[in-house]
């Protein structure tokens, strides 16, 4: 594990996968913020910890906590694949140009991405979101030129 600790591509893979894993967390712990922000519970015990005045709620949330949820949803739908991905790429030994075009364009897209659903703002929404999937599909692509390149050689 030392050498991959050296490596430039590894040490971009882990320092995005840093930032994107705190960016989960910050939307996690949004909701419950934002549940106390509009004085809703979704749980009986939680009466207990919110604040004075808070409602039990049975079923739909209020729309401020359940765009923060989708927002949460969206990034979670995501990260999976970066994280397999990216270890793919980089335990493949994958160049360092395109790990930082593709590493560093899904982390800036998805930050933006929450930020600008949580505004409520399109079209950039959508534009986030698209050059996230862009750069999870150049990783496929690479990985996929890499691996069949190895077979062809090897047959």
């Amino acid at each position: 594990m030392h050498a991959y600790a050296a490596d430039p591509l590894f040490k971009l893979f882990a320092i995005c996968a840093a930032i994107l894993s705190l960016q989960m967390l910050l939307l996690a712990a949004l909701t419950p913020a934002r549940r106390a922000k509009v004085k809703n519970v979704m749980n009986p015990e939680d009466t207990v910890v919110s604040p004075q005045g808070s409602t039990l709620i049975d079923g739909a949330e209020h729309p401020d906590v359940a765009r923060v949820q989708r927002a949460h949803r969206n990034l979670n739908e995501s990260l999976p694949l970066f994280f397999a991905l990216g270890l793919i790429y980089v335990l493949q030994g994958g160049s360092l140009l395109g790990g930082q075009i593709c590493f560093i364009g899904f982390t800036v897209a998805r930050a933006l991405h929450s930020i600008v659903y949580l505004k409520a703002l399109q079209p950039a929404r959508t534009f986030c979101y698209a050059i996230g999937a862009f750069a999870l599909l150049g990783l496929i692509g690479m990985i996929l030129v890499h691996a069949l390149g190895c077979c062809a050689t090897k047959v």
